[in-house]
């Protein structure tokens, strides 16, 4: 290669050669082309997967009938009890008094001068803390007042004690145990070996007590605990204080959650329906992958649902309807009226086993989005042919580089002889000058 090619013939070798190449590299420049087409695709099929995706979460609400089971509790007095409840819970209300709250059972020590300095534990002195039947026991031989708090704290086999130092004064400090939850049952035992016990006159500071609630005034429940999940089916109580009469709690069917959770399904069904459309006159024109998901989930929502036992077998008559454009409608008021007159069988339209709308589409979409679904497919298969693209290309421009390098041999080879030639002629031009 000339490092000024052109010099001996005055001519734009460079310029020739790029133009040469241009023409030669119109077969890489339409592969190229094939390569961002095929990218496009690839684009266009995960966002495609990304929407049906959305529509699969969009239904995990409403795919169980468990899952129409949505209640909002309430209380009249949420200083006496607060109340969640699931999908075991049934609309009622309830009156509740909080006759008595759960207390942890805690014990004080007589007082000392000193947490650090004085030994309460003597020789051979041994504490064992048991709640219920089960126990452990921490040597305390020649340990002071936080000594035994942090070995009762540290015990790797502690059954339920917390041990604390309360320091009224400088010099007046107290150990104290609290079992780790309420109730009778959790009781603190104590027991000694040596003069420990005598020392500490451990003495009850609150005595362990069980919740006691008064439910309609007459069912007596007694609960170890003031969280109570079993007093009432589908309810959690949480109980904050007595009370000297009934709090009356209430059970509603959450209507605005079932509401938002079909709404959210007919959103992403839209997104589906607007995103295939889209495509369509775009980069996946006359796809098969389209027609198969836009066919698939359409066939099931034109199937009524007969085998249903209820007063529901078709979407629109619980306010859901296909509009002109493709586009799902969604009228709410129809909807919360189906709700209220009969809610067990929206929820079997939507959710029952095999007759389901959003069973049967679930099963649908799974089967696109599965590793060997068509989605995937489809992908593997771009993906594919984008590989052969790139080995075309990299054969294509080895072959490049070696055809630009044999024009400039080529051309340095003619670049030179015209150079020769040109000298040639300038000598013999001056030598027919000198006759």
């Amino acid at each position: 290669m000339l490092s000024a090619a052109g010099v001996g013939s005055g001519l734009d070798i460079e310029g020739i050669i790029n133009q040469l190449m241009v023409l030669e590299r119109r077969p890489l420049n339409a592969l190229e082309d094939r390569k961002d087409e095929y990218n496009a695709e690839l684009s266009a099929v995960g966002r495609l997967k990304s929407v049906v995706s959305s529509f699969q979460s969009a239904m995990k609400d409403l795919k169980t009938t468990d899952a129409f089971e949505v209640y909002t509790a309430s209380s009249d007095d949420e200083d006496v009890f607060t109340v969640t409840a699931n999908s075991a819970a049934s609309v009622g209300t309830l009156d509740i008094q909080v006759t008595n709250m759960a207390e942890a059972h805690k014990m004080g020590s007589v007082v000392f001068a000193d947490t650090d300095t004085t030994v309460v534990g003597g020789a051979g002195d041994q504490v064992t803390l048991s709640i219920g039947t089960t126990s452990f026991t921490v040597d305390v031989s020649g340990m002071t007042l936080g000594d035994i708090r942090n070995a009762i704290n540290d015990a790797t086999d502690n059954v339920g004690v917390s041990a604390v130092i309360v320091n009224e004064t400088d010099t007046e400090h107290y150990l104290v145990l609290t079992s780790d939850n309420t109730g009778i049952a959790n009781t603190v035992g104590l027991s000694f070996t040596g003069g420990v016990g005598t020392t500490l006159g451990m003495t009850t500071i609150n005595a362990a007590e069980d919740a006691h609630l008064l439910l309609d005034g007459t069912y007596t429940v007694t609960r170890p605990s003031n969280t109570i999940t079993d007093a009432v089916d589908g309810l959690t109580l949480n109980l904050k204080s007595e009370s000297t009469s009934a709090v009356t709690l209430n059970v509603e069917r959450d209507v605005a959650s079932v509401t938002a959770s079909v709404q959210s399904f007919v959103e992403a069904f839209n997104e589906i329906r607007s995103t295939i459309d889209s495509l369509r006159t775009g980069e996946l024109q006359a796809d098969s992958t389209l027609r198969t998901i836009e066919s698939g989930i359409v066939n099931i929502l034109n199937v009524p649902r007969d085998g249903l036992v209820g007063s529901y077998k078709v979407l629109s008559q619980v306010g859901l309807t296909i509009q002109k454009d493709g586009s799902m409608g969604l009228d709410t008021g129809e909807l919360e009226s189906a709700i209220n007159t009969d809610f067990r069988s929206l929820a079997e339209l939507f959710a029952n086993d095999n007759e389901g709308y959003v069973y049967q589409l679930e099963s649908l979409v799974n089967e696109f989005l599965n590793a060997d679904g068509v989605l995937d497919n489809r992908t593997d298969g771009i993906n594919a042919r984008l590989g052969r693209v790139d080995d075309q290309i990299a054969n294509m421009e080895f072959r490049l580089g070696r055809i630009e390098e044999r024009f400039r041999q080529r051309f340095s080879a003619l670049d030179a002889l015209m150079g020769q030639l040109t000298a040639t002629s300038n000598f013999l031009v001056q030598q027919l000058a000198g006759l």
